[in-house]
């Protein structure tokens, strides 16, 4: 039996082996997916000792996607173009860092009305998760214009030199602005981080409010959007998407 495990801080509240673990027994693989939190100075020592065997892969979450690129021995193309790393594959003492975010959250918003014309977006927040949902935009012929909005003065802006695209603007999340498509890609909101990133004036105009983070409940953010009367999609199927990503980096050939 070889372990999968998810690495990440405050990850009690994943839904990842749940879901995996029964995906693994109907296929027939010999896995089991685990949650292995880790601190930041622990982070290297846990990627060599799966390197060293018993383990098929890992996914990798907040705040460590950026973290383990210098630790990888491979990426895919994909995840060395946005940065960032939510899968590894352990393979003949190496470690192979991939990205299925980007294709969750493509697939997520394949049947999205919104999309079928032109339509602008703010992507709020600049880590791993907010530069796959900006990969996955940016390939989308009817987005007209995109913000990367950060707290950081400078940060939305460096981040687009990634993509080098003229419809892209950084700008500073207390700014207002007005967007069809706003896109939650921060912290705020998990488990045991409490709040809203947007003041309610930030809200308006905007016509669909994508809130990654998946479950349980609503966050105070949607919360806010639906009693402004926006529609509002959160991460559950983004979370899936790229999960089964993952299980096909892993080595599993499943349908679908």
């Amino acid at each position: 039996m070889q372990k999968i495990v998810l690495l990440g801080k405050n990850i009690s509240h994943s839904r990842s082996p749940s879901f995996l673990n029964p995906i693994f027994r109907r296929e027939g693989y010999p896995w089991h997916y685990e949650l292995m939190p880790v601190e930041p100075e622990e982070l290297a020592k846990a990627i060599e000792m799966m390197k060293r065997g018993g383990y098929r892969g890992a996914n990798v979450t907040s705040p460590y996607k950026d973290a383990v690129i210098p630790l990888m021995d491979e990426l895919s193309p994909e995840a060395e173009r946005i940065g960032a790393v939510n899968t590894i594959r352990f393979e003949a003492g190496r470690a192979f860092g991939a990205n299925t975010d980007i294709v969750g959250f493509a697939n997520s918003l394949r049947n999205e009305p919104l999309l079928s014309g032109p339509f602008t977006v703010a992507v709020l927040g600049t880590g791993g998760a907010a530069r796959a949902a900006v990969d996955a935009l940016l390939r989308l012929e009817n987005l007209t214009h995109l913000r990367l909005l950060s707290r950081t003065p400078g940060t939305g802006a460096r981040e687009l030199g990634r993509w080098n695209d003229s419809r892209t603007e950084g700008g500073l999340l207390t700014h207002a602005f007005t967007s069809d498509l706003i896109v939650h890609a921060t912290p705020i909101g998990l488990p045991g981080r409490p709040g809203m990133v947007l003041r309610p004036d930030q809200l308006t105009g905007c016509r669909l409010l994508y809130e990654m983070i998946y479950g349980p409940g609503e966050t105070e953010l949607m919360r806010e959007a639906r009693r402004m009367g926006i529609e509002v999609k959160d991460g559950g199927e983004m979370f899936e998407g790229q999960a089964l990503g993952a299980v096909r980096v892993w080595g599993m050939t499943i349908a679908g």
